[in-house]
């Protein structure tokens, strides 16, 4: 019977394996805390329309008649 390798992967209690996993981790760690310090929206949506224009949807206004 053969051993599929995500078996043998699983079943191994590699120290390189689970050191690879803690750098991967590590390095998401890292990346999400720089990307969240160096975010300043300020309140606006960051990568947005530019200035005067806008994405979001007017919906009418109607004007009561003048009688």
């Amino acid at each position: 019977m053969t051993v599929s390798p995500f078996a043998r992967i699983n079943s191994s209690r590699s120290p390189m394996l689970y050191v690879a996993i803690a750098a991967v981790l590590l390095i998401l760690m890292v990346g999400a805390g720089a990307a969240i310090a160096t975010h300043n929206s300020h309140g606006d949506r960051a990568h947005s329309a530019p200035a005067g224009h806008s994405h979001s949807h007017q919906l009418p206004v109607h004007q009561p008649a003048l009688v």
